[in-house]
C-alpha cells in the first residue's frame, strides 16, 4: 500500500512537472506570426499616449499596424531574422535560456551588433513570444488572429453605412472647449487631457486627419476609461 501511494505521488509529480515545463518555448520551435506592437500615438492638439497597435476599428481606426510584413523567424542553428515596424529586416543570432519552468529568456545580437531582449512561453498551451526594439514592444503568437484591417478599410466601412459601432452625435463649441452630445442627456466633454482623433469623410470616399474639431453632425465613440474619443465628420 505504501509503495503504491509513492508511486501514485511519484506520477502526480511527473504530471506537474510535465505540465510546468510546456510553459517554456524555445523560439525555433514555432512559426511565428505577429500580433501587435505597442508604441506611442500623437493625438490632436500634441497629446501622446502609449498604445496597441494591431487591426484598425471604427473605435480605433488609426490602431492598424504600420506595415502587414512585421515578422520573426527563429532556425535551429542559432540564426534570426526580423522586419520590424519601420519596414527594415535584421538578421543575427540567438541564444536561449529557460527561466525554471515558467518562460523562456532569449538575446538576440544582430549583425550591427545591437541587441534586442525578449521572452516566449507557452500558456495555457498557446505560445505567445515578445521583444522590445528601440523602445517598441512586438507581440508574436504561433497562429495568425488579425484582420489586417487598415484605416482605409475603416472609413470604406463607414461610407457603406456599416456603423454599428457608432452613434449620431451633435459636436458643439461650450466655454471651455468643444462637448459630443450623444442624447440629449450624454455629452462627452473634450478637456486638455482628452485624447481625441477626428477625421473628415469626403463625398468622394477620401479622407483627412483633422487637426482640430468644429461644430456640426458626425458619428462617434468613446473609450471613457483612456478618457478618448474618436469623431467623423461625413460630407454629404
Amino acid at each position: 500500500m505504501k509503495f503504491a501511494k509513492i508511486a501514485l505521488l511519484l506520477t502526480i509529480f511527473i504530471l506537474l512537472l510535465s505540465m510546468m515545463a510546456s510553459c517554456r518555448c524555445e523560439p525555433s520551435s514555432e512559426t511565428w506570426y505577429f500580433h501587435s506592437y505597442r508604441g506611442e500615438m500623437i493625438f490632436m492638439g500634441g497629446l501622446k499616449m502609449d498604445l496597441g497597435f494591431s487591426d484598425a476599428s471604427h473605435v480605433y481606426p488609426f490602431a492598424g499596424a504600420s506595415r502587414s510584413d512585421i515578422g520573426i523567424s527563429f532556425s535551429k542553428d542559432g540564426k534570426v531574422v526580423f522586419s520590424d515596424k519601420e519596414g527594415e529586416t535584421h538578421y543575427g543570432t540567438y541564444t536561449y535560456e529557460h527561466q525554471g519552468f515558467n518562460y523562456t529568456s532569449f538575446t538576440i545580437t544582430l549583425d550591427n551588433g545591437e541587441i534586442i531582449k525578449g521572452d516566449a512561453m507557452k500558456g495555457n498551451g498557446d505560445p505567445k513570444l515578445a521583444l522590445t526594439y528601440k523602445d517598441v514592444i512586438y507581440n508574436f503568437t504561433n497562429t495568425n488572429k488579425r484582420s489586417n484591417t487598415t484605416i482605409d478599410d475603416v472609413v470604406e466601412q463607414i461610407v457603406a453605412g456599416e456603423i454599428d459601432t457608432l452613434k449620431e452625435v451633435t459636436v458643439y463649441k461650450t466655454e471651455s472647449g468643444y462637448s459630443v452630445a450623444f442624447s440629449e442627456m450624454i455629452s462627452y466633454p473634450v478637456k486638455e487631457d482628452t485624447a481625441v482623433f477626428a477625421m473628415r469623410i469626403n463625398a468622394d470616399g477620401s479622407y483627412d486627419i483633422l487637426d482640430e474639431l468644429f461644430e456640426g453632425e458626425a458619428l462617434s465613440t468613446y473609450y471613457d476609461g483612456a478618457n478618448y474619443i474618436v469623431v467623423y465628420y461625413i460630407e454629404k
